[in-house]
């Protein structure tokens, strides 16, 4: 791997992944990465996918995940923010993986710009989960747009996704649990059929608080639920099927 000294700029951390060797720089104070990447990067559906673009790519965390997930698989990231493509595009040198991965500065709203239509098989996206106006704005820009509908709203991002998607292509993204109906709704407004769910639950005896969903274009027949992901079985404790994501088990 590349010499982390001459990548890693004052007020950056250097995290791993616990994945294939993976690291990811971060900063010290902005948008950090969650679980929420890695459950999404796993949810996925990467048979017979070529090519991949994540919308909201922030540390580009979801193309590090997918490439050891498929190695031959080309992503794509789309960023908006200029300080987190420069920060991706020296992870991705960390890693190595600048034959598989490139990350762009971006809009979504102006896909047209930057990519041709349907150039993807998969179109992934970890989007902001609060609207204008809901829950707590961080003081930090680069947190606040990451998290909240700033820059992009959801049925912006999905309109983006869908000029990207190749005709038998898909689109898979992770979400507050409580929007699922509204998900749905955007969905079937832009010619997507819901075709896969599934519930994360903090705790077996939690409600979902995150919800993983797959979409496709003439897609007929009834969604399947598949079964609900628990992340804890104790406090700081994963549950097996985590544990078997980090290679714990």
């Amino acid at each position: 791997m590349a010499d982390k000294s001459q990548l890693l700029r004052p007020g950056e951390t250097l995290d791993d992944l616990i994945l294939g060797g993976l690291r990811v720089i971060q900063p010290m104070q902005g948008y950090r990465f969650s679980i929420d990447a890695v459950l999404l990067a796993h949810f996925a559906d990467l048979a017979g996918k070529k090519q991949a673009v994540d919308l909201g790519t922030g540390s580009a965390v979801i193309p590090l995940l997918l490439s050891q997930r498929n190695p031959r698989i080309k992503v794509v990231g789309l960023e908006i923010q200029p300080a987190m493509v420069e920060r991706a595009r020296r992870t991705i040198q960390l890693n190595e993986l600048e034959d598989s991965i490139e990350v762009m500065l971006a809009d979504v709203r102006r896909i047209e710009d930057t990519l041709p239509r349907g150039w993807a098989e998969l179109v992934l996206s970890n989007p902001p989960f609060w609207k204008k106006g809901e829950g707590h704005l961080n003081r930090n820009q680069e947190e606040a747009r990451a998290r909240h509908e700033i820059t992009l709203n959801l049925d912006e991002l999905i309109t983006g996704a869908v000029y990207l998607m190749a005709p038998e292509g898909s689109l898979a993204i992770i979400h507050r649990a409580s929007r699922l109906e509204e998900i749905s709704r955007i969905f079937m407004n832009h010619g997507l059929a819901v075709n896969r769910v599934r519930l994360v639950h903090p705790f077996a005896d939690r409600p979902p608080n995150l919800v993983l969903v797959e979409g496709k274009r003439g897609q007929t027949g009834e969604a399947v639920l598949e079964p609900p992901l628990i992340i804890y079985s104790a406090q700081n404790h994963y549950c097996d099927e985590i544990k078997q994501i980090y290679g714990e088990a």
